[in-house]
């Protein structure tokens, strides 16, 4: 590892942190599919509070509702071991401005998502 002088890889800073719980008809893999394409959206909340907080780490399970038209009607911290309201508030921002499909039957889906932050 010659060069890379005891810095490890920002991977570990923000992976999805185990099964989402999905209630509605909106398949999982396509849940998937727009929170992995806006994953530098939910990292960059948490690497913006590292800076003021270095030791800062947990778990933060997001709960948000997608509505018929595949816009997020609401979306709330439903869990954190981070606690960083901070963290999680911007994260609520961003999720409300994600665009999904919209949800078979014209229905309204809702989502607990976890997320892992730790330092890479």
């Amino acid at each position: 590892e010659g060069g890379k002088f005891g810095h490890r890889t920002d991977g570990a800073i923000g992976e999805i942190g185990g099964s989402p719980i999905i209630l509605g008809a909106l398949d999982k893999a396509l849940i998937d599919a727009v929170i992995k394409r806006n994953m530098n959206q939910i990292r960059y909340c948490y690497t913006r509070e590292l800076t003021r907080q270095p030791s800062l780490a947990g778990k933060v399970t997001v709960k948000f509702v997608i509505a018929k038209d595949g816009t997020v009607s609401s979306s709330t911290t439903k869990a954190s071991t981070m606690g960083s309201p901070a963290v999680e508030s911007c994260m609520n921002g961003r999720f409300m401005r994600f665009q999904f499909p919209e949800p078979k039957g014209g229905g309204i889906v809702i989502v607990s998502y976890p997320f892992i932050f730790a330092q890479g």
